[in-house]
């Protein structure tokens, strides 16, 4: 399953310096960074990536409630491409051993936590069960500058895999759309990891340029990464075009 960073609402740079520059009142670059706002709907990932995003504090979160949320209609999962499909361990339940691959354990939990909801537990408690694999959504909305200081932190070559593939795509969008504030990220001066790929990005935000123009107003246009950005899953990325 695809993860997807969608970029649905975000400050139009060109229609508010026409506005303010109409009232005598030019915004310099660095009042741009501090008075826009960008947000995101994420949807797919994980409780272990989403857990990393809202550690970022300086931003506004809004997270798909587990409690109220039937497992049937909110239950999946994110398997790390490090895990091999064929790969089993051993487990054992009350003298009884089984060979599990990651897919086995995560139906387990699924089926044990259906099954204490059934039993009449309430749906906050049985969630206990969930682990961190399993998908949520989230809505995050950041200043430009504090989406500079995410990027840099999180697409560095260290980040976590799932939340740096997240943030590349989160990258490209927000170059698409604000291309005005978004420029290299400062960490490409001293990465040549994050150098080259903010390269990439470049590119491929310019050939994509000419269907996000073309977009009707108010419809998300799907700007396409891969291959050439080599993310480690499958994440889509979509632009709302204003």
């Amino acid at each position: 399953m695809a993860s997807k960073a969608i970029l649905f609402s975000y400050t139009n740079y060109p229609e508010l310096n026409a506005n303010l520059e109409g009232a005598g009142v030019k915004m310099s670059q660095e009042s741009m960074l501090r008075h826009g706002s960008f947000t995101f709907d994420l949807q797919g990932i994980s409780r272990a990536a989403s857990h990393q995003i809202v550690r970022h504090r300086i931003a506004s979160f809004s997270q798909q409630s587990q409690r109220y949320v039937k497992v049937t209609r909110s239950y999946g999962y994110l398997k790390p491409p490090g895990v091999p499909e064929d790969l089993k361990v051993p487990v054992e339940i009350k003298g009884h051993r089984l060979d599990l691959n990651f897919e086995d354990v995560m139906d387990l939990t699924r089926q044990a936590e259906e099954g204490l909801v059934s039993k009449g537990i309430k749906a906050e408690d049985s969630r206990y069960l969930r682990p961190n694999a399993a998908t949520t959504n989230i809505v995050m909305s950041m200043s430009p500058r504090q989406l500079i200081h995410f990027f840099n932190l999180r697409c560095a070559p260290d980040a976590q895999w799932e939340i740096r593939d997240l943030a590349w795509s989160m990258y490209a969008a927000v170059r698409l759309a604000s291309p005005e504030v978004f420029g290299p990220l400062p960490a490409a001066d001293e990465s040549d990891y994050i150098k080259k790929r903010v390269s990439i990005v470049e590119d491929l935000v310019r050939k994509g340029e000419n269907g996000f123009s073309k977009t009707q107003p108010g419809e998300l246009f799907r700007l396409q990464l891969q291959p050439l950005l080599e993310l480690v899953h499958p994440v889509e990325t979509f632009v709302r075009h204003y």
